[in-house]
């Protein structure tokens, strides 16, 4: 029986003392690990001072499911356009495979199937990687909570993805892409093509921000993932012709890509049967971000203004982006065979 002592109970459970303190009239149960009695009054002093300064209620994070983490980290102060692409991203997965778990049960192990679960349905383990880090976000979240919604946070198994992007398109790609895309994704394609621009920093973007007179278009500040403030400019040809359609197709529009005046949000199947015509199958709408800062080194644009325009905040991400093709040695043969070797001077 438990031995009542003060505000909490100590008691025997074989050698080992356990701790037993009521909280919003709920019982929370923790052992001491150890067979020593003043281990276990240490312990329940503990407990007692959490209770007091607010730190524990009522068992909670023995009890919280982690379907609560993922509602709170969709409410949680992130940007609507990561909030929007979260959302989809718990309900169609993490949700399924961990919602209806409780919290304190979830283990490395768990995510370790996990990870295999969404291989086996054809994901990378890039791709595996972002999805638990927003679970690894919720808990975080609720452990910073007060009181906490769970005790401890688990080890997060990451695997270790090479920084060396490899997708991008050629011109040739690009036509064909741009001819076999929906009329209302066209300026949206060309101008992720030539800028550099993120899909959400793209489709956040409204028609008070473009300056057909000045050529550019300025991101404003927090809606970048960067919270940084920045302007990019408007190339004539594509990009220019495009944006001018778009504008004319939709003028009561505030948004400049927009399907029927309405913002885009999802195009993945459009997309998806874009680049099945097109010929680019696996191309994914980052592989343009890529695209676009190679073509701006080719260009001879220097680096810190790529940067500007792309909104990449450090070189070494930049860098990851530094593509060396067939095209580029061939060039540098080019070069290297232009130039006069030592007999020759």
């Amino acid at each position: 029986m438990p031995k009542t002592n003060g505000a909490g109970s100590i008691y025997l459970r074989g050698n080992i003392w356990w701790v037993q303190v009521y909280i919003d009239g709920k019982p929370i149960l923790q052992s001491s690990k150890s067979s020593r009695k003043s281990d276990a009054v240490k312990l329940r002093n503990q407990l007692l001072a959490k209770k007091e300064r607010g730190e524990i209620s009522g068992g909670s994070p023995d009890r919280v499911l982690v379907s609560e983490l993922l509602d709170d980290v969709l409410k949680s102060d992130i940007k609507e356009s990561t909030r929007y692409i979260w959302e989809k991203v718990i309900e169609k997965n993490i949700r399924p495979f961990f919602g209806r778990l409780k919290a304190r049960r979830v283990s490395t192990d768990l995510m370790d199937r996990y990870r295999e679960k969404r291989k086996d349905e054809g994901r990378s383990e890039a791709t595996v990687n972002r999805e638990l880090s927003i679970l690894r976000t919720a808990y975080h979240n609720a452990r910073r909570r007060t009181p906490p919604k769970v005790a401890i946070v688990p080890y997060f198994p990451m695997v270790q993805e090479t920084t060396v992007r490899k997708g991008f398109l050629t011109d040739l790609q690009y036509a064909t892409l741009r001819n076999a895309l929906p009329q209302e994704l066209k300026a949206l394609f060309v101008t992720a093509y030539i800028t550099g621009i993120r899909r959400g920093e793209l489709l956040a973007i409204r028609w008070r921000q473009v300056d057909f007179e000045a050529r550019t278009i300025t991101l404003d500040h927090g809606e970048t993932k960067n919270q940084d403030a920045r302007s990019v400019p408007i190339i004539g040809g594509d990009m220019e012709n495009l944006l001018r359609t778009a504008k004319a197709a939709a003028p009561e529009s505030e948004w400049v890509f927009n399907r029927n005046g309405e913002p885009i949000k999802d195009f993945r199947w459009a997309w998806d049967e874009a680049c099945k015509t097109a010929g680019v199958p696996d191309l994914n709408f980052h592989d343009l971000r890529r695209t676009a800062v190679r073509n701006m080194r080719r260009a001879g644009i220097p680096q810190v203004i790529r940067m500007k325009i792309s909104g990449h905040k450090t070189d070494s991400m930049e860098r990851r982006y530094n593509i060396v093709d067939a095209e580029d040695l061939a060039n540098a043969r080019e070069l290297l065979e232009r130039r006069p070797t030592v007999a020759e001077l």
